[in-house]
């Protein structure tokens, strides 16, 4: 199976460790594991005694991203759609979430990275956001808000490697640490949230999407790549997007 999961048992509830395990294709995003990992957060959601998620991908790589060799009958508009949703999953779980990166996080790698309330990175890490090169419109409604708008422009317009380093540097890492040891200090700070109430980290969490208005502009995005799945190209904010969500520029 693509995905594999880990209960750590706590003196009240329990954690999960969500690990992507497709090493032979460096854990690569193709749509038989964007459903398992849909399905996966799904049930997480629903489980009362869940105090924290943990995303980890196995064999030296967190993910790369998108399989681009995957054979597409459709275009890609189901891989789309399921990302789409995967990525509003993961920010709307009410329990805390990290990401353990070993390795490269590269496109839907970095978005699901993102997607987490804490991100650990190894020095031999890295991200990229190549959205840009392959004609997709991703990568702005988290980065934005996480690391500031030049920044954001930087990134993800240039598509280049950020190595971890500079992720920390710019707050997208919060914790920079040796080779091997993303998955116990993740675990580490899931553990200590898992102390507070769970209803008030819930309520919390909701508060700083809220105010920082992550929701609104992940949707937004979501639309966009929708609308693209949809099309076959690239959207126009005018003609493919409904009256409700497009931006007021005139």
């Amino acid at each position: 199976m693509p995905v594999r999961t880990e209960v750590h048992q706590l003196a009240d509830g329990h954690l999960c460790v969500v690990t992507l395990d497709r090493p032979e294709a460096r854990n690569a995003l193709d749509t038989a594991t964007i459903t398992e990992l849909v399905d996966t957060v799904d049930d997480l959601g629903h489980d009362a005694g869940l105090r924290g998620v943990l995303f980890e991908g196995a064999g030296g790589t967190f993910c790369a991203g998108a399989d681009v060799r995957e054979e597409l009958a459709d275009g890609g508009r189901r891989r789309t759609e399921l990302l789409t949703l995967l990525y509003e999953q993961v920010a709307h779980l009410r329990m805390p979430t990290a990401a353990a990166i070993e390795g490269p996080a590269v496109g839907g790698g970095a978005e699901l990275a993102a997607a987490c309330d804490l991100r650990v990175a190894t020095v031999s890490s890295m991200f990229r956001f190549p959205g840009a090169s392959f004609g997709v419109p991703i990568g702005t409604a988290r980065t934005v808000g996480q690391v500031g708008l030049s920044v954001a422009k930087d990134w993800v317009l240039s598509g280049r490697d950020v190595p971890a380093s500079e992720a920390e540097a710019r707050g997208f890492v919060q914790r920079l640490v040796a080779d091997g040891e993303a998955l116990p200090t993740a675990v580490t700070w899931l553990e200590q949230v898992a102390t507070h109430d769970p209803a008030t980290i819930a309520l919390l969490k909701r508060l700083f999407d809220d105010h920082g208005g992550v929701r609104d502009r992940l949707a937004f995005e979501n639309d966009l790549l929708r609308a693209q799945a949809e099309t076959g190209s690239l959207p126009s904010l005018d003609n493919d997007l409904p009256r409700t969500v497009r931006p007021r520029w005139r």
